[in-house]
C-alpha cells in the first residue's frame, strides 16, 4: 500500500532521493516514503526517517550508529544516514507489506480470527530478530547487551516477499550507555510495557520477551490481555503488574502454557531468552503441521491487505 498523506518538507528532492508521501510521525521524527536509484541503476523505494526540528541529535545519531552495526534478515536494514534540510536522516529499506498492527486491524474489521499458523510464524520470526539483537556485538566483538524497549505490532514489518522484520530502534538501549531506571516508563507503547518498565526499573531481554508474549496473546487468543476499553493508563499498568489471564478453552493447552509463562510478572519464572521462548512454539507448530512457508505467508498477506507485490 502507498500512503498519500501530504508532505511537510521544504523540498520533495534532496540528494538522490525524491520524497513521495509521509508514512508517519512521532515525537522525535517523521517518516517519509521516497524513491531513489540504487547502484545497479534500478529505482527503489526507501523509508526516510527525518529528525524533527529541535530533536535529540545525539540520540538520533546513536540510532544510526546502531543500525550500522546490525545485520540480520529479521531486522530492518539501514541504507545510509546523512543530513537533509539541516536535520539528520536515516534511509531504510521500505517494506511494502505494512506492519502487524495493520494486519491485526484488518482481521478485526473482517471479524476473522488470526490464523494460528500465521501468528506463530510471525512471532517466531520476531524472536529470531531478538535472539540476534540481544547478543549483538560491536565491530571489535564486545557484546552490546541491547534491549529494544519498544517491541509492539507497529514495529513488526512485512516485506512483499513475506519476510518479517523488527524495526524502530530509536529507544533501544545498551548496558554500555548507563541508561537510568527513570527512563523505563517513557520508552515503549504503554500496553506493551513489561512490569519492570512500568516501575521504571533497569531492563533486560526479558522485558522485550514480555512484549512478544503480549503479541502472542493477541494473535492466538484474539484480543489484547491488558488493553481494556475505557481503562486509564494507571489501570493498564496495574493489570500489567498483576496479570489476571483468563485464556479461553479454544486455545490449545500447550499454547496457553507458553502465553502464561511469557506473561508471568516474576522475572525468574519468565522465558530467559528468545530461543527458549521460540522452542515450544516451533515444536507446537511442527506437531500440529500449521507452520506456513514464507511464500504462503506472502500470499496470505496479499489476501489480507490487497497488496500488489
Amino acid at each position: 500500500m502507498t500512503p498519500t498523506r501530504s508532505i511537510e518538507v521544504p523540498s520533495r528532492r534532496f540528494g538522490k532521493y525524491l520524497v513521495r508521501s509521509r508514512l508517519g510521525q512521532g515525537g522525535q521524527a517523521e517518516v517519509f516514503l521516497a524513491e531513489a536509484v540504487d547502484d545497479k541503476g534500478d529505482q527503489v523505494h526507501v523509508a526516510i526517517k527525518l529528525m524533527r526540528q529541535g530533536g535529540n541529535e545525539e540520540k538520533f545519531a546513536d540510532e544510526a550508529d546502531l543500525m550500522g552495526l546490525l545485520n540480520h534478515p529479521n531486522l530492518v536494514r539501514m541504507v545510509e544516514h546523512g543530513t537533509a534540510f539541516g536535520r539528520p536522516f536515516i534511509a531504510m529499506e521500505f517494506l511494502i507489506g505494512g506492519d502487524l498492527l495493520e494486519v491485526m486491524a484488518a482481521h478485526r474489521r473482517a471479524m476473522k480470527g488470526f490464523p494460528t499458523g500465521m501468528g506463530l510464524y510471525v512471532i517466531i520470526e520476531v524472536l529470531k530478530a531478538l535472539a540476534y539483537f540481544h547478543k549483538a556485538t560491536t565491530k571489535t566483538g564486545a557484546v552490546l547487551n541491547l534491549i529494544h524497549s519498544d517491541v509492539n505490532p507497529s514495529n513488526v514489518f512485512f516485506s512483499g516477499e513475506g519476510e518479517v522484520k523488527l524495526g524502530d530502534f530509536g529507544v533501544a538501549s545498551s548496558s554500555h550507555a548507563n541508561i537510568g531506571p527513570a527512563q523505563g516508563v517513557a520508552a515503549g507503547k504503554l500496553s506493551y510495557l513489561s512490569p519492570e518498565q512500568t516501575r521504571g526499573e533497569y531492563l533486560g531481554p526479558a522485558s522485550d520477551l514480555w512484549a512478544v508474549g503480549v503479541m502472542l496473546h493477541e494473535v492466538v487468543v484474539g484480543y489484547h490481555p491488558f488493553q481494556k476499553e475505557g481503562a486509564s493508563d494507571e489501570q493498564v499498568m496495574a493489570s500489567i503488574r498483576a496479570p489476571k489471564l483468563n485464556i479461553p478453552d479454544y486455545v490449545d493447552k500447550p499454547l496457553a502454557q507458553v502465553i502464561t509463562r511469557a506473561l508471568t510478572p516474576e522475572l525468574k519464572n519468565r522465558f530467559r531468552s528468545a530461543g527458549e521462548f521460540a522452542g515450544p512454539l516451533f515444536a507446537y507448530g511442527l506437531d500440529q503441521n500449521v507452520l506456513p512457508s514464507r511464500t504462503e505467508l506472502q500470499f496470505w498477506l496479499e489476501s489480507v491487505l490487497g497488496l500488489l507485490v
